[in-house]
């Protein structure tokens, strides 16, 4: 956690190590950058030479000093919290890690000044970029359409619309825990088929926050789910009981209990709860890349032909992985920052979507075309506008500061330093 390292540091428990930037004269250290990485799952070196020449080490370092940057805004504009909502909080923080800060001991009252500095400048940031908002979301126009569709440039720099196309093969756990997951499973399969009651098995067995409701999932429709839970659910008939069907969440049954007109069902399940580890994410990206090579090559599929053969995502599957004019920044920002590194026409390496437990081919198509936002309803395009609306002032809130507010980046490549 990144209060927990900088607490340290400031209180000496361990060495004094790198400054890689400073805002105003706030030092931004090189542990923090390492803690927002791993935090995103990107894997490191620990060599400072190493990781701060990659993308993602100079992506979080810049995360850091925009977030300072609010802070010394907050600070100016005299939005900074109580002592008494800066320990209300702290509590709050700490209570939600007893194993770490057991209450009353000697580690949590040595913490506690240091978390009250970082959620302090935390809540004093949130609160200005919020107050900022809040002022441009009153000038928010009353027909949305009509606002995204006569901004087009601002619509391409936060949305980022591309047509778009992709093969989506999820992440699933593997080893003795499935195996073991997957025979629990078909018990409760099973003691179903043989009269027992779902709902009671699913409160007694359910890993998951819908155990308390008998496993009912309620309504939901195509894209919702995570695909291979949704093509199993869409494929059954009513109160009709699944095998057992492995997402990355783990092993679940799934039984389909009503079909609405609109297209959307209502479904119940039982979940046995089974990680994804480092290698299957590994063994994911390998059959991934592997695809890749087949697509690339003179002689191999084409990437439509592996969408309709590989892609777990069924509904755009069955047209080549095309999945239309999409909002690509807001929807998945990952497959947005992929989208800029390669060429129209062409195929993306393996991206890894920790958030989805997926990796993605993505496929950028020559004519980029313009999202249909009559397709969205009403809710979805206020939605997206409130979206732009707060993209687009943070932006220039950054932008503003950062000529205000002096950065200076410490960045080492033999040895120097460099500004």
């Amino acid at each position: 956690m990144t209060a927990l390292i900088l607490a340290a540091l400031i209180a000496g428990m361990v060495p004094v190590e790198k400054v890689v930037a400073v805002v105003g004269d706030r030092p931004i250290l090189h542990s923090e950058v390492e803690e927002l990485l791993s935090e995103s799952g990107v894997s490191l070196t620990h060599n400072y030479l190493e990781d701060f020449q990659t993308l993602e080490y100079l992506d979080a370092l810049e995360q850091l000093v925009e977030e300072q940057l609010l802070v010394h805004a907050a600070i100016d504009a005299g939005y900074y919290p109580t002592d008494a909502e800066i320990q209300t909080r702290v509590d709050e923080e700490m209570a939600n890690q007893p194993d770490q800060f057991p209450s009353g001991s000697d580690m949590a009252m040595e913490y506690r000044e240091y978390f009250s500095i970082i959620l302090g400048n935390r809540m004093a940031a949130q609160t200005f970029l919020g107050s900022r908002v809040q002022i441009a979301l009153r000038d928010m126009p009353i027909n949305p359409e009509v606002f995204l569709t006569s901004n087009v440039e601002l619509i391409e720099d936060i949305v980022m619309p591309k047509h778009a196309g992709w093969i989506y093969m999820p992440v699933l756990p593997s080893g003795p825990d499935l195996d073991q997951a997957v025979d629990e499973i078909m018990q409760l399969r099973e003691q179903i088929l043989d009269g027992d009651s779902f709902e009671q098995l699913a409160i007694q067995w359910s890993d998951d926050g819908s155990a308390i409701n008998g496993g009912a999932l309620g309504v939901f429709g195509p894209g919702e789910m995570t695909p291979t839970f949704e093509d199993a659910a869409f494929s059954l008939e009513i109160d009709e009981i699944s095998f057992p069907v492995i997402t990355p969440f783990g092993v679940h049954i799934i039984r389909l209990d009503s079909i609405h007109d609109d297209g959307t069902i209502e479904a119940s399940h039982i979940l046995r709860i089974v990680s994804v580890d480092q290698m299957d994410i590994d063994n994911t990206m390998v059959t991934a890349s592997a695809l890749l090579d087949s697509i690339r090559s003179s002689d191999g599929v084409t990437f439509e032909q592996a969408a309709r053969l590989y892609s777990f995502d069924k509904t755009s599957s069955e047209a080549g992985g095309d999945l239309g004019t999409v909002p690509l920044k807001l929807w998945l920002p990952a497959l947005a920052e992929a989208a800029a590194l390669i060429e129209e026409g062409s195929v993306s390496e393996p991206i890894f979507l920790p958030d989805a437990e997926a990796v993605v081919l993505l496929k950028i198509y020559d004519d980029s075309g313009e999202i249909d936002w009559s397709t969205y309803t009403d809710a979805e395009l206020t939605g997206i506008v409130q979206q732009v609306i707060y993209q687009d002032t943070y932006s220039t809130i950054i932008d503003s500061l950062g000529k205000e507010i002096p950065v200076i980046y410490y960045m080492e490549t033999d040895g120097d330093s460099a500004n």
